[in-house]
């Protein structure tokens, strides 16, 4: 496969990992960023398409920051929750390490941002993935960046032994194909 440009112009070879469309559109409902459960959640829902996780949203009114602005730190959440399911598409599970934001303009309230993310690079365990949202006419909006590190299901155990009864119940289909084949 040939490169995607970095957001800094540099061409790099990106890393030679089998892709899936066939994966989850939600890390767990009740997440955050994509939960089908969480009713003070973003909303977001990716779709795989090649290489690449899409996904639109148009933020809620209590995800203002300035007046009729969104707030950069839900702006940062629905690319953070979009570039890691890049990390599901190539079947890498992994947590964010490093998240880099370059807010080029103000995203108004009410309008559809559009986004895109890829895997940008590979070094080691260490995984990059890259975004850009942009409106219907393509006018950038915001650009990311980060860092992910690979981690495995015990990875979470410490924090299954606090969970209750329901939410360990939903955990489950993680230790099945359902997520990570």
């Amino acid at each position: 496969m040939d490169g995607f440009r970095f957001l800094t112009g540099d061409v790099i070879p990106v890393p030679e990992l089998e892709v899936r469309s066939d994966l989850p559109t939600q890390h767990l409902p009740w997440c955050f960023g994509c939960g089908s459960e969480n009713e003070q959640g973003l909303g977001v829902w990716p779709r795989y398409e090649g290489d690449k996780v899409t996904g639109a949203l148009e933020f809620a009114k209590r995800f203002q920051g300035g007046p009729g602005v969104v707030h950069g730190g839900a702006a940062a959440a629905f690319f953070d929750d979009l570039m890691g399911f890049v990390m599901i598409a190539h079947q890498q599970p992994a947590v964010t390490a490093k998240l880099e934001m370059n807010y080029l303009r103000p995203i108004p309230l009410g309008l559809t941002l559009r986004a895109e993310a890829w895997l940008a690079a590979q070094d080691g365990r260490k995984l990059w993935a890259e975004a850009v949202g942009f409106d219907e006419r393509g006018t950038r909006y915001v650009e990311a960046r980060a860092l992910f590190i690979p981690i495995g299901v015990d990875h979470f155990a410490g924090t299954l032994q606090h969970m209750d009864p329901d939410h360990l119940a939903r955990m489950s289909r993680f230790d099945s194909e359902e997520y990570y084949p």
